[in-house]
């Protein structure tokens, strides 16, 4: 396909910390809730920004020491590489006109990743949930992108791990990508049909420097 704007998201796509930041919310739950949660509970929370989560998910009065105790271990614990060398990312760059983030995490968390990656300077615009009204899997963010850019929908592509991302793909009408490098829901992610898999980072490289 002739590629105008690729777009990424963030956790289980450009990093390996997916199942890091569900095991950091199972303490967080458990320290200040006195109650297990489950993998799949946690996910079923995923949608909205990770502050707009606790908000749901904490008491008021434990709100700001779960979130700040949140936010200081997960950047302390946080990988410093990710599943693209920046080189790699911008080769890609090269064959594209923009490269974008839409990612539903809060913007101080996306912040920490990419700083810690080293590539939060690649993207040409970064939109995180808490930039948005509505979040995945609703394409608000998307749409942005499409008319910063003035976009031709068939030419741009939204990569992600998760259902969430093929489905706020769809809705915007372009084209998505299932990165099963990353994913921890392989069977729904399959499911949910995307346009194109790609099985490692490498796959999609490849597809995006000879397209």
């Amino acid at each position: 396909m002739k590629l105008s704007c690729l777009v990424f998201d963030v956790d289980g796509t450009l990093v390996d910390n997916t199942n890091l930041i569900i095991q950091l919310f199972q303490e967080i739950v458990l320290k200040y809730l006195g109650k297990k949660i489950t993998k799949q509970e946690v996910i079923s929370l995923w949608g909205p920004p990770g502050d707009e989560i606790f908000k749901s998910v904490f008491p008021s009065d434990v709100l700001p020491p779960a979130w700040n105790e949140f936010l200081s271990r997960y950047n302390t614990i946080h990988p410093t590489e990710g599943f693209f060398t920046i080189d790699q990312l911008n080769d890609m760059k090269e064959n594209v006109q923009h490269m974008a983030i839409f990612t539903g995490k809060s913007r101080k968390t996306m912040e920490m990743t990419l700083q810690k990656l080293g590539i939060i300077d690649v993207f040409d615009i970064i939109l995180t949930g808490n930039d948005v009204e509505r979040s995945k899997p609703y394409p608000d963010a998307l749409f942005s992108i499409i008319n910063v850019f003035s976009l031709n929908k068939t030419e741009t592509l939204f990569v992600g791990d998760s259902p969430l991302d093929i489905m706020a793909g769809k809705a915007a009408g372009i084209k998505t990508a299932a990165a099963l490098w990353g994913t921890i829901e392989e069977s729904k992610l399959i499911e949910s049909n995307p346009d194109y898999f790609f099985k490692t980072p490498e796959e999609l490289l490849n597809f995006v420097v000879t397209s």
